[in-house]
């Protein structure tokens, strides 16, 4: 076990909020919302806050009679709330997207594998497996875009991990507008991951990783910019051979900056047999190696090098919070754990039998410091004989020993001082994350948590004030369940953690993932 992350016991646990749990992971059943009102139940929605807030998730867990196994397996809900100030109620509409993936799904079968579920159940027979080889190998895998919106070439996008999956959807309405318009012979690769970011060099752009599963000699990370207007050309910037080309590694996210991109090789491979429904791997679709340690690549966007770090012990993770360079190394500040376990525990199964609740897998917000072999213009001289250092970031006593799903004020991406990571964290014994968490990464004593009792947040989305100075002066945003299982948008001052306005749906929402925040007029 890694230093960083003490052994925790899981206990099973009764769970407060357990209400807010079954709702939270239940499908969503009601007719889609089209600007309907929301009651401002406590407090006051800011006056300068003027825009739409669009969140992605899964809404849908059933397929015909068929139960998807997990929460990241569940088909693309979108969720818009209108703010518009104080005086002006705020606006809710829900549409899901329209996927192959969802239709296949209303007339009552899976048409493909998604991230946990298998076409078909392990021992249930090679016809599934069959089809989920041939959709792979023809580079047709689920279009269920469930997981992120970026905006991009001046349309909002859903996506999830698969290159099919990006979907052009209309900010106002929710509707989708079809595929995003890929150039002809810009394909690259069957996978990607699900945040790609908008290129720091500028130029309008975004880069991203996908992963090429090519088994058993020629899998591989496929390093790549994304043209700034339609038709989107994706143009190669580097190919790194898998530590494994028979097994790659799952990859949800990268580190990148106007001079490097750093992709992290966790060590938990995709299971091909797993994913066909043939067997079930140590964590569903992924089988933990850590004896092999996780490879950091760090591409030179330049000239194309990549240097490699091996970490040992390795780490798990979903989500990095800031990429900078500085020192003479390249730092990727990241939400880790000691190794997968949380992806069982975020299945539907442990989500919602309360006999299979535990308590959740310590997590911390780390530095993960690479040291650029050879020196350059981070700011400072790099050892090329040091090693990658991981160094924890986080007040434990604030976060609970967990952190996940961050977010920071957009102006300071990049930045070598910035000093503020917002996510969610836990109140223990809970199965769940149940509170919201400020962590001051330059350890000055600006950490700050929200919790109600009994209320799961999800995701903090931090909305700069217009005219702030100060890193911190804005709100998040976040989309909880409440305690009777209703949900709400929570406004928090983001520099105390103050509950600013609590915005009360009038239909249930299911636990979402990512957000973004388009202003009054359509700026990000």
């Amino acid at each position: 076990c890694c230093a960083l992350f003490p052994p925790v016991a899981c206990l099973p646990t009764a769970a407060g909020g357990r209400t807010a749990r079954h709702a939270a992971f239940a499908s969503y059943r009601g007719e889609a919302v089209s600007d309907a009102s929301m009651e401002v139940v406590r407090g006051a929605v800011p006056d300068w806050l003027r825009g739409a807030y669009i969140r992605n998730g899964p809404g849908l867990f059933e397929a015909g009679e068929r139960r998807l196994r997990h929460w990241f397996d569940g088909f693309a809900l979108l969720t818009r709330v209108q703010l518009s100030g104080g005086e002006t109620p705020p606006r809710l509409t829900t549409r899901f997207v329209e996927t192959d993936a969802l239709t296949a799904a209303r007339a009552g079968s899976l048409g493909y594998a998604e991230f946990q579920t298998p076409l078909s159940e392990p021992g249930g027979g090679v016809a599934g497996a069959l089809r989920s080889l041939a959709a792979l190998a023809a580079g047709d895998p689920t279009d269920n875009c469930c997981v992120n919106l970026v905006q991009h070439g001046g349309d909002l996008v859903a996506m999830t991990e698969t290159q099919r999956s990006w979907r052009a959807i209309d900010p106002a309405t929710l509707k989708s507008r079809g595929r995003v318009p890929w150039a002809a012979g810009s394909r690259l690769g069957v996978l990607g991951t699900a945040h790609p970011h908008p290129d720091p060099a500028g130029g309008g752009g975004l880069i991203n990783v996908a992963t090429d599963i090519n088994p058993p000699f020629f899998s591989s990370y496929q390093v790549y910019t994304v043209s700034a207007q339609p038709p989107w050309h994706r143009q190669l910037l580097a190919s790194i051979p898998c530590d494994d080309r028979a097994a790659p590694r799952w990859l949800h996210s990268f580190g990148v900056t106007d001079r490097s991109v750093v992709v992290i090789e966790q060590p938990a491979a995709y299971d091909v047999p797993a994913m066909l429904g043939v067997r079930s791997a140590s964590h569903g679709t992924l089988d933990w190696q850590p004896e092999r340690g996780t490879r950091v690549h760090v591409v030179d966007r330049r000239s194309g090098a990549v240097e490699v770090h091996v970490v040992q012990p390795p780490f798990f993770f979903f989500h990095v919070c800031n990429t900078f360079e500085a020192d003479g190394a390249v730092c990727v500040d990241l939400c880790a754990f000691d190794d997968p376990e949380i992806v069982s525990s975020l299945s539907l199964e442990r989500l919602t039998d309360d006999s299979q609740a535990r308590d959740l897998p310590r997590s911390r917000v780390v530095r993960l410091s690479l040291p650029r072999r050879g020196g350059g213009d981070g700011g400072g001289d790099a050892d090329g004989d040091a090693a990658p250092e991981l160094v924890p970031l986080d007040d434990v006593s604030v976060s609970g020993g967990f952190a996940d799903l961050p977010t920071i004020n957009p102006r300071v991406a990049g930045c070598a001082d910035y000093r503020f990571v917002y996510g969610i964290g836990a109140a223990r014994p809970t199965p769940v994350s149940n509170r919201l968490v400020k962590t001051d990464v330059a350890g000055r004593g600006g950490d700050a948590a929200f919790e109600v009792a009994g209320m799961l947040p999800g995701e903090p989305l931090f909305v700069p004030r217009p005219g702030g100075a100060e890193e911190d002066d804005g709100v998040l945003l976040s989309m909880g369940t409440d305690p009777d299982g209703g949900s709400s948008l929570y406004v928090l001052a983001a520099q105390d953690m103050r509950l600013l306005a609590q915005c009360r749906s009038p239909v249930p929402l299911p636990a979402g993932f990512h957000g973004c925040w388009l202003e009054e007029g359509g700026g990000s």
